[in-house]
C-alpha cells in the first residue's frame, strides 16, 4: 500500500508527466530521483517504519526506488485515447 501511495503521488506530479513524455527511462531517472526523496519525506510521518527501511537498507531502498520509477514512467507513458 505504501508503494502504491508513492506511485500515485509521483504519477500525479506535473513535472514528472512532462519529463516522462520527453525522455527515455535513463534520462527520466534524474527528474524522478530529484522528486522521489521529497515525496517520500512527505509520507514519512504516516509510514515511519517503511520509510526508515527504504532509507537505511540500501539494497532494499534501491530496489523499491527502481520499481517505483519504472512503474511511474510506464504509467505516465500510457497512450491517451484519441
Amino acid at each position: 500500500m505504501f508503494v502504491e501511495q508513492i506511485i500515485t503521488i509521483m504519477v500525479e506530479d506535473e513535472t514528472l508527466k512532462i519529463q516522462a513524455k520527453a525522455n527515455k527511462l535513463d534520462t527520466f531517472k534524474y527528474a524522478f530521483e530529484e522528486l522521489f526523496i521529497d515525496k517520500l519525506i512527505s509520507l514519512m510521518e504516516q509510514n515511519q517504519e517503511i520509510f526508515e527501511k527504504i532509507i537505511e537498507d540500501t539494497p532494499f531502498g534501491t530496489l523499491v526506488k527502481e520499481l517505483i520509477m519504472k512503474t511511474v514512467y510506464a504509467r505516465l507513458n500510457i497512450p491517451m485515447p484519441a
